[in-house]
Formats: structure tokens, C-alpha cells, sequence
């Protein structure tokens, strides 16, 4: 079994980045619309708690150890997501996440290697 799914993880970077740009549009969110802000908060949670829910489930059906390290390699290539931003715009992360994170995430879930 290969330990560690290059494509899966790459979803997930990817994934992080959307996520961190919606809970900072969340904190910093100054718009009067109390149910765009209700989506906002709902979506930059659902987000965090999939983020958490991928890496207890790669820990469990692959090792921990590789959970570990990826986790370590999304905060590293979250850092990229600045020069992301630089190009599209914090706010254009952030909207866009309401539809790429959930993708990312079915992406990251099916790359997942499982025992054959």
C-alpha cells in the first residue's frame, strides 16, 4: 500500500487554502448581510471540521504518521496561498471556497489509499 497520495494531498492544500481564506473573511467580516455572515461562519466551520475529520480518517486507514505529515505539508503549502491571493484577491478565496473546498475535499476523501 502506498502510504502517502500525492493527489489527496495536494486536494487538501488546496482545500486549506480556501478554508483559511473564509475563516479570515469571518473574522474580518464587516458587511451588513447577517445571513451572508451566517453562511460564511457555517461553511469556514464545516470547512475546519472536514479538514479534521480527512486527517483523522487518513491517520486511521493509512497511519498516523503520514496524517502527521500532511497536516505539516498543508500548513507549509497554505503558505502559497499567498501568492494566490496576490493574483485573484483575498475576497475572490474566500467566496470561491462556498464551492472549492467542498470539491477539494470529495477530491482528497476519494484519493485516500486504501488496502487492496
Amino acid at each position: 500500500m502506498q502510504t502517502l497520495s500525492w493527489t489527496s494531498i495536494a486536494f487538501y492544500c488546496i482545500f486549506g487554502i480556501f478554508v483559511f481564506y473564509q475563516q479570515l473573511h469571518v473574522k474580518n467580516f464587516q458587511g451588513a448581510s447577517q445571513s451572508f455572515s451566517l453562511a460564511l461562519n457555517v461553511s469556514a466551520l464545516a470547512g475546519m471540521l472536514t479538514g479534521f475529520a480527512y486527517l483523522a480518517y487518513y491517520g486511521w486507514s493509512v497511519a498516523w504518521w503520514a496524517a502527521i505529515a500532511i497536516f505539516f505539508i498543508g500548513l507549509v503549502a497554505s503558505m502559497l496561498g499567498f501568492l494566490v491571493e496576490r493574483i485573484v484577491g483575498s475576497l475572490a478565496l474566500s467566496l470561491g471556497g462556498f464551492i472549492g473546498w467542498p470539491v477539494c475535499a470529495y477530491f482528497m476523501f476519494r484519493y485516500v489509499p486504501t488496502a487492496t
